[in-house]
């Protein structure tokens, strides 16, 4: 199986970089910070590169409290959150307008399913914009109530696996919660480690090693 790790930044993949002759079957891309950047990166490379499966690992910000920082979250759909428009104080989705969706599930047979099977899963919603300010998250989760963790790339990624029928697997590291922004509160290293780990676990699954 031939797999591609997609990461936004080198930081939250060099465990996996480090020990990258051990998995001689992956390749990684990374794609830059950003929906849009990951969509041009990621959709460039798979116009000349064919995978078996794509693999998304970062970090990012979580609306359940109930998990815990550094906890590892399988994002099983993605929604662009900010594509539509305003009607004064009502959001009307780029689906309801008529001109597309915000909606990708992650595209997964049942083998690829089974590689995360034991993780906590969720809506993962990608913005442009991380959320630190207490009225936005609140009108945010009115909208999406379903919201479990923040990214700034996952819907992207989904997208150019649906493009490209590719299965893909998207798994994401709590480095704090959505919240009034403070940084004294986040773990950054603790997300990048466990994520990680998890990767190593799925990677040991698929090649036996």
């Amino acid at each position: 199986m031939k797999t591609l790790i997609v990461a936004a930044t080198t930081f939250e993949i060099q465990p996996y970089i480090d020990r990258i002759d051990h998995y001689p079957h992956t390749h990684y891309l990374i794609s830059q910070v950003g929906m849009i950047q990951t969509a041009y990166q990621l959709g460039k490379h798979l116009a000349h590169n064919k995978y078996d499966l794509l693999i998304n690992i970062g970090i990012g910000g979580c609306f359940n409290r109930s998990l815990p920082i550094g906890a590892v979250v399988s994002v099983d759909r993605e929604l662009f959150s900010e594509l539509g428009a305003e009607n004064d104080e009502q959001f009307i989705s780029i689906d309801e307008l008529g001109f597309g969706t915000a909606h990708y599930p992650a595209l997964q047979n049942s083998a690829t399913r089974q590689l995360v099977h034991n993780l906590p899963s969720g809506l993962g919603i990608t913005v442009n914009k991380v959320h630190g300010n207490t009225s936005e998250i609140v009108k945010l989760l009115n909208q999406v109530p379903d919201a479990c963790i923040e990214s700034m790339e996952g819907a992207a990624v989904f997208l150019a696996a649906t493009e490209t029928q590719t299965q893909t697997i998207q798994i994401r590291g709590i480095s704090n919660y959505v919240e009034k922004r403070n940084r004294a509160t986040w773990n950054i290293p603790l997300a990048i480690q466990n994520s990680n780990a998890v990767l190593f676990q799925i990677l040991s699954e698929i090649y036996r090693v």
